[in-house]
Parts: C-alpha cells; structure tokens; sequence
C-alpha cells in the first residue's frame, strides 16, 4: 500500500492498469494474453510493443505478438542481441526492455531476482521462481515520459505474474492430456494383452490336471498290474502331456518378456515427470530384434484368421543399425499386427488370385523433409478394402476409426499411440491405400551415426 502511495499515476495510467487487469481475468489463454499486453501501449501517445517469450530448450527469445502486425502465426527469432540475465529495463536499439519473471519482491521500490541460476532439474519442473520469462519491449524511448516508464515498470511486474500463471496453467494441462493419454496406452498395450495370459495360465491348469490324471493311472496300473503295450501308451501319453505343458511355458515366457518390455517403457519415470514421452534409444537391428518377436506373437492369431505372411527376402541383408527405443517401437509393431488380425480381408489380385495376405518390409528415403534428411520407411501393408483418403488423414487421431471398423472391437486408440511414439522420435505415419489393401507406413529419420 505504501508503495502504490508513493507511485503517483495521471487518469490515464490508472485507468489503463485497471483495464488491463479487467480484461486479462475474462480470458487465461496465452494469445489472448500476448494480443492485449502489446495493445496497451498504443493508448499512450501510439508507443509500439513486442513480447518476447524465452524459450529454455534453445535458450533464445521468440517474438510471439506485436503491437504492429498482432499475433505471430509461428513465433520468430528475436532481432535484439542481449543475453539472457536478470536486469532492470535497459535500454538497447531505441527500445525500452522489461525482463519478465515470475514475481517479484516490492518494498519502497521495485527489486529484480539478484540471480537468474537458481534454476534446477530437480523437484517440480513446472515452477521455478526466478527464472525469466519473457521480455516487453516499447518504442521509441524517446516518446517516453518518466510517468511511462514508471507505469511499465508496474504493468511488466503485472505481466510476469499473469504469463506465469498461464504457462504454468498450460503445461500442466498438457501433462494431464498426457497422462490421460498414457493411462489408455496402458489399458490398451498392457491390460488387453495381458488377457492372454490368462489365457494361457487357464491352459496350464488343465495341463496340470490331465498330469494328475496320469499320475492316478499310473497308481491303478501299478496295482493291476501292466502289460507292455499299457506301458507303451503310458509312455506316449506322458511325453504328449510334457511337451503341451513346455509349449505352454515357453508361450509364457515369450508373452511375459513382452509384457514387461511394455510395462518398462511405458511406466518410466521419466514419462510422468516430464508430462511426455521420453526416449530411451538403443541401437538394434530393426526386424531382428523388434518386427520378429512382435510377429512371432501374432503368428498364431494370424493363421486362425486365414492370413498368409510374406516376409521380404532382403530386409535382414540390408538392414543396418538404428537408434530407437526398442520398447516403443516394439509396441508400435504390436498394435500393427493387431490390426492386421483384426482387419486383413480376403481379395482376388490383378492375377486373378484370392489373397489374405499381411506383408511387412522397409526402404530407404533419400530425402524425408524439406531438411534433406535420410530416412527409412517401415511398411506393413494387409489385404482388404482400400481406406478412403479422407480416412488416410482422419485415421490416426484419437478416438477415429474406418469404416471398416464396425462390428469389431477396438477403441481407435493403437494408431494414435503409434502416431505419437514416431512423432517423438522425428519422424512421421501415414497410410498408403491401393487397389488391393492399405499399406500403413512411418518414416525414421537416419542420423550419420546410424549408417
């Protein structure tokens, strides 16, 4: 109170910190922040503005809103050269600068954080109390009154506050979209198969229970006595038993590995702190290590829905090295075959052949975006009905699914994962319909250390 005594402000400054405020509190999105901070300054005598916002990751300021042009489409590099270090307004390039933080302390006077290293990667990310922002530039100085700058002084403090506030609002509604989005990744990669398990350990049941039926017909025959051929029978029917009781096991430990595989990547610590998924990458051979394993689970489904597989003859002889992580990635494969199973149809080929048929295979992309980078393009193409190209586009949001879809269970949530695990390692998904099926594909990019 003492200080808002001392700081004597003309109708206009007051009245235009109390619109301000007004304004900003019927709103808390982040561009509609920017658009009216730049348009305060256009009430005293037309100053310009421009709000910068100081991006951690590159350690640069982005212009996002100016008072001339209005929002940014697509934020750009600032044009001011001033490191990133707590100060006062300061002056540079006829433009009066105001560092935005987060709060400041008030007392006779306005105090600035001493330091901008408090920053750390520990605790909660999403609060750090004397990190910068942003910065609020006006023009021309000379078009400045000391009332302005008094008055920015105060409306830069406000600012900071307000921008806090909704990045922090912001973030971490993207870490609970996140979440959400996480906790279906687990109902839909870890619970549903994990049902097979059960399956499986149901079928280790009655196994168990047809051996304790060999074991009391052993006992009866040992009373009774045994003939040579009784023994002979015995003897087959045992074998027969122990190896439907081994095939079992090793389908355990196959569907376990890959349980846990998928429990390990996607309830990383890492994920939940960051509020995204992070990367784990390991170099591995791509169908070897990953494509193989996934198919080798779906093998037995696929035969019962009459699917043929054709596996490409060159794949493992050209195949080289890639960084990626084998969990995602492996989960990426899971949720194709899946589909596969699922949605693969029967069609008579340009020979005149019925075909139900998955093919799987991968080439190389001299250049995958407008930065000339290599890539390699995984598909794994299925027979049936060709997608429309409307579908193409829609298929991989959340929730979307083809028309083909109906009467078959699924919640339109495997592509969406994929669409996201490929996202996060720079590369891109899409879906390639033709006359006789639809090739679903994603491109990852190389890097020199991968060749």
């Amino acid at each position: 109170m003492r200080f808002y005594e001392q700081t004597r402000f003309n109708n206009r400054h007051d009245t235009l910190l109390k619109a301000f405020v007004d304004i900003i509190h019927n709103d808390y999105s982040l561009n509609w922040f920017f658009q009216i901070c730049v348009t305060v300054p256009l009430f005293l005598n037309n100053l310009q503005s421009r709000f910068y916002i100081y991006e951690k990751r590159s350690g640069h300021f982005l212009l996002v809103s100016d008072s001339t042009v209005g929002l940014l489409k697509k934020p750009q590099p600032a044009d001011f050269g001033l490191d990133k270090k707590p100060w006062p307004a300061q002056q540079h390039d006829n433009r009066l600068f105001y560092p935005l933080y987060p709060r400041t302390e008030t007392g006779s006077g306005i105090h600035f954080p001493a330091r901008d290293d408090r920053e750390s990667d520990e605790g909660d990310p999403y609060f750090a109390e004397h990190s910068l922002l942003g910065m609020y530039a006006i023009s021309p100085v000379e078009k400045l009154e000391s009332e302005d700058r008094a008055f920015f002084d105060i409306l830069s403090r406000w600012m900071g506050h307000k921008l806090d506030n909704r990045l922090n609002a912001e973030r971490h509604q993207e870490h609970l979209h996140f979440l959400n989005s996480l906790g279906r990744d687990i109902g839909h990669n870890i619970i549903v198969p994990n049902m097979y398990l059960k399956h499986l350990l149901r079928q280790v049941e009655k196994q168990i229970s047809d051996l304790k039926e060999v074991e009391h017909e052993a006992e009866h025959l040992v009373l009774n006595g045994i003939t040579t051929r009784q023994y002979v029978n015995f003897l087959v029917s045992c074998r027969e038993k122990r190896e439907a009781l081994e095939k079992t096991h090793r389908e355990l430990l196959k569907h376990h590995k890959q349980i846990t595989l998928y429990l390990e990547s996607l309830f990383r610590e890492q994920h939940f702190i960051k509020g995204h998924l992070v990367l784990q990458p390991a170099r591995c051979f791509v169908e070897r290590d990953i494509i193989l394993p996934q198919l080798d689970l779906y093998r037995k489904k696929l035969e019962q829905q009459g699917v043929s597989i054709e596996k490409p003859l060159n794949l493992y002889k050209q195949e080289f090295p890639l960084m990626v992580d084998i969990g995602l990635l492996s989960q990426v494969y899971a949720n194709l075959f899946s589909n596969a199973v699922k949605y693969t149809a029967e069609i008579i080929d340009h020979q005149g052949k019925i075909r139900k048929e998955l093919a799987y295979g991968a080439e190389e992309i001299k250049k995958m975006s407008e930065a000339g980078r290599a890539g390699i393009k995984f598909n794994v193409f299925t027979t049936g009905p060709p997608l429309t190209d409307n579908e193409c586009r829609e298929i991989f949001a959340e929730g979307n699914r083809a028309d083909n879809s109906k009467g078959v269970e699924g919640s339109g949530h495997g592509l969406n994962f994929i669409q996201r695990v490929i996202n996060i390692h720079g590369g891109k998904v899409g879906c390639e319909p033709t006359a006789e099926g639809n090739n679903f594909y994603f491109i990852l990019p190389m890097s020199s250390r991968d060749k």
